[in-house]
């Protein structure tokens, strides 16, 4: 039995799935069904599941139509490569949920922005998501009027570390090195020297990462 049949069979009611799990993100030409073996030996069929899954649940309309739009199956294709190249589960319905968006009335509607946060998204460790989500968390801490963004970071700093090295089983005095390599992407901007007493190693989340999670995240999403 071809490895492509279980999957077929699955959604045997949902035509576009369908059609979208037969568009292999790999290679020009030959079977598809010699390549989907080719891609399924090398990964866990549990990758594909937890993306198709993802992408066949919610509001959002997937119609036969998009199966016609360049700038559509460019995505999927695009996608769905990092997608299936990512271990982690949760991972891999963030990119499902990442196209999904694209689909809705967004920023990344436009297919040149969507590659932009696919790029970001694709970079990004499921670490280094943790690192942004747990920093997010402390985004309720009470501020005034006369702090600045370092002022009110400082208050939740030394917890925010403390959390972030329990969670990633990581030295404390590691913590702002891990941050900062995060700032490639564009999630995270580090505090440069321009306040007074700063010795550096804080940082804050940018409005990228706020965009990104709002494309990739679920209300009450567990980890």
């Amino acid at each position: 039995m071809s490895k492509i049949q279980p999957f077929l069979e699955k959604y045997e009611n949902n035509r576009v799935i369908r059609a979208l799990i037969q568009l292999v993100p790999y290679g020009v030409g030959g079977a598809i069904d010699v390549v989907l073996m080719k891609t399924l030996e090398n990964i866990k069929r549990e990758r594909a599941a937890a993306y198709f899954d993802e992408l066949a649940t919610g509001d959002v309309v997937v119609d036969e139509k998009l199966l016609k739009c360049e700038d559509f199956l460019h995505a999927y294709y695009a996608t769905t490569k990092c997608a299936l190249n990512s271990r982690r589960r949760e991972k891999i319905r963030m990119f499902a949920r990442l196209l999904k968006s694209s689909l809705a009335e967004s920023e990344i509607s436009d297919i040149d922005k969507y590659e932009d946060f696919l790029k970001i998204l694709d970079e990004l460790s499921y670490r280094e998501l943790l690192a942004l989500k747990v920093l997010d968390e402390y985004s309720s801490t009470p501020r005034t009027e006369e702090q600045n963004d370092l002022q009110w970071t400082r208050q939740f700093w030394d917890e925010f570390e403390q959390c972030l090295a329990d969670k990633l089983s990581l030295p404390k005095d590691q913590v702002p090195d891990f941050m900062n390599r995060i700032a490639r992407t564009g999630c995270y901007e580090i505090f440069t020297g321009m306040y007074w007493g700063y010795a550096g190693g804080q940082g804050k989340l940018t409005s990228t990462y706020h965009k990104l999670r709002k494309f990739i995240e679920v209300d009450n999403e567990g980890s």
